[in-house]
């Protein structure tokens, strides 16, 4: 009873807020508008009828979404009412992309604690988008762990980003090598998923960047697409563009190894470089 209870307060703490705006910080304030945001194009479901009458209600913002999902344990949601919720997650993300917002929500909490900035700005692919974190206690993580699933695997996809796997994150950082010349080679992948390659001829270095994904413990670079004033700049320079198309590399033991028979392989010399 007493969880019940909690949960409710916080779905209509969340509708509150608005209300008491003034109080708070700018930071709680953006976080609170953001969680009771209604994306413009967002119907309601006049079709569907749930079973549980604590479903019969317009779930319209994040915050609503949130704080229901958090309900269907407790009350023993059918699986017909789950699968409904779980589409409805997938529309607000939707809605809230067609409405120019970008977000990915992560969980935070536990042991440590919540922090008092409750969201973020990240860049991933050079799109600046907003980190929306919930928090949870020790013990009550798992509640939100389908929610946010379904709702960044909506969001990634429209954004065209390939979502972070558990291999991600040991990409990031920076590489070094030589290559069969024995010149030196650099490799620097960040974790706002863009890289930079140069190959130092001495006299000049051959170098090239762009966007980087991976697919399990293979590294993927994709070589930005020039512009007219990138052309001019090399021409004036000893400089000289390299273009990796879909070029692989597979990570063993912080090294990397070109694949598709080439020539290139580097060792991680540092291991993380934030964006």
């Amino acid at each position: 009873m007493k969880k019940t209870v909690f949960i409710l307060s916080f779905i209509f703490s969340t509708l509150i807020f608005a209300q008491n705006s003034e109080s708070s910080t700018l930071f709680e304030k953006e976080y609170y508008d953001l969680m009771n945001y209604i994306p413009k194009n967002l119907n309601s479901d006049s079709i569907y009828k749930p079973d549980s009458r604590l479903l019969k209600t317009d779930f319209n913002t994040i915050g609503s979404l949130k704080g229901y999902n958090l309900l269907k344990d407790n009350f023993q949601f059918s699986d017909k009412d789950r699968k409904w919720l779980e589409e409805r997650i997938d529309q607000i993300a939707t809605e809230l992309f067609n409405d120019g917002k970008r977000i990915l929500i992560s969980a935070v909490g536990g042991y440590s604690g919540c922090p008092d900035k409750m969201i973020d700005i990240i860049k991933l692919n050079n799109i600046d988008i907003t980190n929306l974190k919930f928090c949870h206690s020790c013990t009550d993580s798992y509640r939100d762990e389908n929610f946010i699933k379904v709702f960044n695997n909506k969001m990634y996809s429209l954004m065209e980003i390939q979502p972070p796997n558990i291999k991600t994150e040991s990409f990031y950082g920076e590489f070094e090598g030589r290559d069969k010349d024995k010149f030196e080679m650099k490799l620097v992948l960040k974790d706002d998923r863009t890289f930079k390659f140069w190959l130092n001829k001495g006299h000049g270095s051959d170098f090239t960047e762009g966007l980087w994904k991976n697919k399990s413990d293979t590294l993927i670079l994709n070589s930005r697409a020039l512009n007219k004033t990138d052309s001019i700049s090399f021409a004036l320079s000893s400089a000289r563009w390299i273009e990796f198309n879909v070029l692989e590399f597979r990570l063993k033991k912080e090294k990397l190894i070109e694949l598709n028979n080439g020539k290139r392989k580097l060792k991680k010399t540092i291991k993380k470089n934030v964006g």
